[in-house]
């Protein structure tokens, strides 16, 4: 009966055109904009106040701009049921190119229950643009406008610009809430909320993402303070010992053999370089600032090394310098070392160590353009100097030889020009009174 009902009305509409047009179709998309590579969906929609019948109508598009992935470009469908007054279909597309395109539907004949039918029509337009069009409008703010750790204070205040903090908390913390608010309400913000932390430094990163994918970092430093800390003194200053391997991941370096000593009854993490027969622990300061020290009898020494090229130093106090070097204090990679340069501007700078993989001591030239190290021969560079000097002396003799016989060729040439005009006033003088006695004959 249904399937009849549709034949009827469709036949009817081609038959008798000058229906009343009371049934509607509609087509919306979800976006007013695609773009190229990404889908845009569009819905089609029949209704009829007083009852669908059935229905027919193709969807017509651009195949050179659209890529249909689901939905059927030609519809034929009745209703189930009495009383059903409207009917909806999603596409999806594709987006292939740019420009404006226009989905529309066409053909359509649409019967009511009562089988009157109309062919209503309608169409959506989207405009479709590039990706990189779409890309170059977004936000590259990437910053963040606050930043807190809930009830405690950031070190140092907090500043759009400034992505390290750090921030001290009582012993028996064992969570930190993290509150950060982007600067631009199109960036989003992860790693915050509450989160775990443990006795020593917990190390958050806060990420801030732009629109447009570039990210930043914010790091916080969050140093649960220890129970019962093993306290010492080393040059005055208050320092603890570091009693977890974890808080010295990062600092640790390939040639560091684990072990452990024992401090104050208590087995805490050590390290051997076994080249140099040291052994170091690491302490820190009371902003949790962590240094390693070379470690004997419960005797602690600042441990610095420096690195360049295929070799690292373990740099000692002794040794004995050029007498044309001078003492300076220069900061390298954020790190205070005491060496000795020429002059003040030198990008040469001579320290005092020993190689942590043979032991040998000695003098070392760190150039700290390239960031490289070398020996420095001392006996080499003092006969390069002797040779220096006597090449200097031979030259200074050769120039003195020269200028002595510069002003001997002069005065020759003097001497010999006054000659020839002495010659020439005596033979002018003979010539003349040869002259007076002629005339007086």
């Amino acid at each position: 009966m249904k399937k009849i009902l549709f034949i009827l009305g469709l036949s009817f509409l081609f038959f008798c055109p000058s229906v009343v047009d009371a049934a509607s179709i509609s087509v919306a998309g979800t976006t007013s904009t695609g773009t190229v590579g990404g889908n845009i969906t569009v819905g089609v929609t029949i209704s009829e106040a007083s009852g669908l019948g059935s229905w027919e109508y193709s969807l017509d598009y651009d195949s050179s701009k659209l890529q249909l992935l689901s939905g059927n470009t030609h519809v034929v469908g009745y209703v189930d049921r009495e009383g059903q007054t409207s009917q909806s279909y999603t596409y999806t597309f594709r987006v292939k190119g740019t420009g404006s395109t226009t989905i529309s539907v066409v053909n359509t004949a649409i019967a009511s229950w009562n089988e009157v039918v109309t062919s209503p029509t309608d169409s959506t337009t989207i405009n479709l643009i590039s990706r990189g069009e779409v890309e170059k409008n977004y936000s590259s703010d990437n910053n963040l406008a606050s930043l807190e750790v809930e009830g405690y204070t950031l070190s140092p205040e907090f500043n759009k610009n400034t992505t390290n903090y750090k921030v001290e908390v009582d012993s028996d913390t064992t969570s930190v809430n993290v509150k950060a608010t982007a600067n631009d309400s199109k960036a989003r913000v992860s790693g915050i909320g509450d989160i775990e932390v443990g006795e020593g430094a917990n190390t958050i990163n806060v990420v801030v993402e732009a629109e447009n994918g570039s990210t930043k970092t914010y790091t916080i430093v969050v140093n649960v303070k220890e129970k019962d800390p093993i306290n010492v003194k080393v040059d005055k200053e208050d320092l603890s010992v570091v009693r977890k391997s974890d808080e010295l991941k990062d600092l640790v370096k390939d040639y560091y053999v684990e072990t452990t000593v024992k401090i104050n009854d208590e087995e805490v993490p050590a390290y051997k370089i076994e080249a140099l027969d040291l052994t170091l622990v690491a302490l820190k300061d009371d902003k949790g600032n962590i240094k390693f020290y070379t470690y004997d009898d419960g005797k602690y020494s600042l441990y610095q090394e420096l690195s360049g090229g295929n070799l690292t130093i373990h740099l000692l106090d002794k040794g004995k310098y050029p007498a044309n070097y001078k003492k300076y204090t220069v900061t390298i990679d954020g790190e205070k070392y005491t060496v000795y340069k020429l002059n003040k501007k030198s990008k040469y700078y001579l320290v005092y160590g020993e190689n942590v993989e043979t032991g040998k001591k000695g003098l070392y030239l760190y150039d700290s353009v390239d960031k490289s190290i070398q020996r420095y021969y001392t006996e080499e560079v003092e006969s390069l100097n002797d040779e220096l000097k006597i090449n200097s002396y031979i030259i200074v003799g050769l120039t003195c030889l020269i200028v002595l016989l510069l002003i001997i060729f002069l005065i020759a040439l003097h001497t010999k020009n006054s000659s020839k005009r002495k010659t020439k006033r005596e033979i002018k003088k003979r010539l003349k009174q040869e002259k007076n006695d002629f005339l007086k004959d």
